[in-house]
């Protein structure tokens, strides 16, 4: 596993990190703690928890007792809360940010977090008592690092503010000119910055323009064909390394409840992208898509 600077903490992360949310595969703390565990022993020593399940929190804090804690960067989603009813709801009122912190510590015995990072908050849900709340967390040592996610036009405004520590955003092959500017005014601000969505929906599902190219070599040229016919790599695994060629992302993150694919994608960021695959992603995100023909009278 390669590592990279977290900003200016002085630490080092794993180049890929693990992103855990609730799953019905894994119910019990221990079959989580599996899960933790099988990242650590891969390398992985970055863990954000997205999920509110009991047992993965219950999890999290198992496997966390193994590794000395100065060695891992553990990070907590705030933001979504489930009701007593099962509901999910959103509250970044200052009340619910520092209990949700105060809950996930207690569960899983840790005395701190590296960061707590707000999900997606739009321009009107973070007031201003909430943020002086995350700072009051920050400043009691309960959280080393304030971070907010997401890609509302509002993460600008709360990049531009300077309050936040840590940006974590979308960053894939087929990102542009909106994605990069956030990324760059984020490191303008001497934010450390993590990637997410590394492997867009529309290649999961089998694209048209992924799928039907299969014999052809010069077929396809200027599409994102090259995805499913690159010899040893699946579309993820490219996607995965494209995203990891970007220097000023900290680290990215991989989601998963499988100890398979946990172990799969660690191995990328050993692997050089293949010959000539970077010069197929430019002209795939360059070439304007055909337009179909109209129909003569």
């Amino acid at each position: 596993m390669r590592f990279r600077p977290m900003g200016a903490t002085g630490m080092a992360v794993s180049a890929i990190s693990l992103s855990l949310t609730d799953s019905t595969a894994r119910t019990t703390p221990q079959a989580w703690e599996q899960l933790v565990y099988c990242a650590f022993e891969n390398g992985i020593n970055a863990v954000e928890i997205v999920g509110r399940q009991p047992s993965l929190i219950e999890g999290m804090g198992l496997a966390a007792k193994a590794v000395e804690r100065r060695l891992l960067f553990i990070a907590l989603r705030l933001g979504p809360t489930v009701s007593a009813a099962g509901a999910v709801m959103r509250d970044f009122s200052p009340d619910s940010l520092l209990l949700q912190l105060e809950s996930f510590l207690s569960r899983t015995g840790l005395d701190y977090v590296d960061a707590v990072i707000l999900d997606d908050p739009h321009g009107d849900e973070l007031s201003p008592q909430a943020l002086e709340g995350l700072k009051a967390m920050r400043e009691a040592g309960r959280a080393r690092m304030l971070g907010v996610a997401g890609e509302d036009p509002a993460i600008d405004a709360y990049i531009s503010a300077g309050a936040f520590d840590l940006l974590a955003t979308p960053f894939n092959l087929t990102s542009g000119w909106k994605e990069r500017l956030r990324l760059k005014a984020a490191l303008d601000r001497d934010m450390a910055v993590i990637g997410y969505n590394y492997f867009p929906p529309q290649f999961q599902t089998g694209a048209a323009d992924v799928k039907r190219i299969r014999n052809d070599r010069m077929e396809g040229i200027g599409t994102y064909a090259f995805l499913e016919r690159t010899q040893n790599w699946t579309a993820e695994e490219l996607c995965l390394a494209y995203a990891l060629t970007e220097p000023s992302l900290a680290t990215i993150q991989v989601t998963g409840d499988r100890i398979d694919r946990v172990e799969a994608l660690s191995t990328v960021p050993e692997r050089d992208l293949p010959t000539g695959v970077a010069a197929q992603i430019e002209m795939a995100r360059f070439t304007p898509a055909k337009q179909p023909q109209k129909r003569r009278a």
